[in-house]
């Protein structure tokens, strides 16, 4: 019996030891299998290699930069792809550039929703650091889809207008509207001296310097049309197209510049006529406050003292714009704007008093004086950003492009307190977008060193000694002016990138900026196409 107990548990560890290895064989086997079919996978799809984010390596701060510079390289694009969008449409019709225009109203539709993601990253409500760098990155997507769109133009529309082929004519065209606007010069300083006797210095901050800007352009085009004219001479075509595109864009920005003078006049003229309306109706709205609060009794409750709080906010902006009519110097928009904000305030306060057709009925006697001031707003900052967009950050873009929308909204029509509403949001952002613009272009025209940085985001341009608008040539007008890119764009921006687009690999689609080179043209295109050697 012993015996035969030993050789059963003999047996039995025997059977033990052989599942044992079997199990081990079989996960073996599996193992090989499953690392056989991983490696597969990873061969059949290599584009998962690498990390997922490009920018990860950036801090939120870094990307944020980054956007920054793409925002306002592809904004300059589609400002200068659009001017020379209506040099061809003057030249060769609107049907003949139908596939250009789709493609800039395409572009600004991309930008103007980058803006505002922009405008909401820069809102009093913060994002978490995950969803900031999401929207950042979602910048950066819509600024690429820009370029790829504008540059895949580029070279048809280059070849459209055959400037090369056409530069005598085109010379002589440039050269006899260049003299007409000279012509204007005189006429239009004695406007800017009518304003400045009229209004106050900051009623005319858009405009003020619209005179000597127009004779930094001109002066510019004239040099251009010289370098043209020599090329030609040594029978260099290539070299003459590229001189009569700068002349052409300095031409067009001085007639802008020149014209926007003449209807910020007209607009002034009118805001001061609407001040008085716009007064008259306000007195009428704070004696209407001070009745409800009599009919309430003197009741203490919170819609009843925010009623008295907003009809003495009312009542003071009131007596503050009919002392400032008295002065000698007015600023009609400013008041304008301070009128509707402490109407819109009173406004919202009388709700709890009011129907909504008697507060419908107020907005829409409001609406039109409010829309007037809103539209004079807008393109006075467009104009000026514009013009000078070579200095210009993202804030005072983003501000513009919200503004833009909203009057848009307003003028659409629908409830007139919701466009009456959207109509001051309006005014007020185009306000704060001049006023981020002129803050930029002060740094800029003196920067505490090369390529001054504003608060409002990378000045792409920088000014230093010698490259003001008084330059020789007016060499410093068309870089304010976005006519010529200066060849450092931001040089060095991100870990030498340069502020221009780059491919998914953090590396510069345009390559490394080249020390001491000449500033780069502006043409139709995205910032790539600016990058792309000249054609000669």
């Amino acid at each position: 019996m012993p015996v035969q107990t030993t050789e059963v548990d003999l047996f039995s560890v025997l059977c033990c030891l052989a599942i044992i290895v079997l199990g081990v064989v079989l996960a073996l086997t599996m193992i090989g299998r499953r690392r056989k079919r991983d490696q597969g996978t990873a061969k059949a799809a290599p584009h998962q290699a690498g990390p997922v984010d490009p920018f990860a390596a950036y801090s939120t701060t870094q990307l944020s930069t980054y956007a920054n510079g793409q925002l306002v390289a592809v904004d300059n694009a589609v400002r200068t792809s659009e001017q020379e969008l209506g040099f061809a449409t003057a030249q060769y019709g609107a049907a003949a550039v139908t596939t250009f225009a789709t493609a800039v109203a395409s572009a600004k539709e991309d930008l103007s929703a980058a803006f505002r993601i922009r405008h909401q990253l820069d809102d009093e409500i913060p994002e978490d650091d995950t969803t900031r760098r999401q929207l950042l990155r979602e910048i950066v997507d819509r600024c690429g889809a820009v370029d790829r769109r504008l540059d895949a133009e580029a070279d048809a529309f280059e070849k459209l207008r055959a400037m090369g082929a056409n530069a005598e004519e085109l010379g002589q065209s440039l050269l006899a509207r260049a003299g007409e606007l000279r012509d204007r010069l005189p006429g239009a300083q004695a406007t800017l001296t009518r304003l400045t006797d009229r209004y106050t210095d900051g009623a005319l901050i858009p405009v003020a310097g619209n005179v000597s800007e127009a004779v930094a352009r001109l002066d510019f085009a004239d040099e251009q049309l010289r370098q043209s004219a020599t090329g030609l001479a040594a029978g260099d075509r290539g070299k003459a197209a590229l001189a009569l595109r700068g002349a052409e864009q300095a031409v067009g920005q001085a007639g802008s510049l020149l014209d926007a003078l003449g209807k910020s006049a007209a607009d002034l003229d009118t805001a001061g006529q609407n001040v008085t309306r716009l007064l008259d109706e306000m007195q009428g709205e704070v004696a209407a406050g001070k009745a409800a609060m009599q009919a309430a009794g003197g009741a203490g409750g919170a819609d009843q003292m925010n009623l008295a709080a907003a009809v003495a906010r009312a009542d003071q902006v009131a007596g503050d714009v009919r002392t400032q009519l008295a002065n000698p110097r007015t600023d009609p928009l400013g008041m304008m704007r301070r009128l509707e904000g402490a109407a819109s305030g009173l406004a919202e306060a009388m709700g709890g008093v009011r129907d909504a057709a008697n507060r419908t009925e107020q907005a829409r006697r409001q609406l039109d004086q409010a829309l007037h001031a809103a539209r004079a707003a807008v393109d006075s900052a467009t104009g000026y950003l514009t013009t000078r967009r070579g200095a210009v950050g993202t804030t005072a873009r983003a501000r513009l492009s919200e503004a833009h929308a909203l009057l848009d909204r307003a003028e659409s029509g629908g409830d007139p307190v919701a466009a009456l509403a959207a109509a001051e949001r309006a005014h007020d952002l185009a306000a704060q977008a001049m006023d981020s613009a002129r803050d930029d272009i002060e740094r800029w025209s003196f920067p505490s060193g090369y390529g001054g940085q504003p608060a409002g985001g990378r000045v792409i341009i920088g000014g230093p000694g010698g490259f003001g608008t008084a330059a020789a040539g007016g060499m410093g007008g068309a870089v304010l002016g976005g006519i010529l890119l200066d060849s450092v764009l931001g040089g060095g921006g991100m870990g030498g990138f340069r502020i221009g687009l780059t491919s998914e690999g953090g590396q510069s689609d345009g390559g490394a900026t080249t020390p001491g080179a000449p500033p780069v043209q502006g043409r139709f295109g995205g910032p790539s196409t600016w990058m792309r050697p000249e054609k000669q």
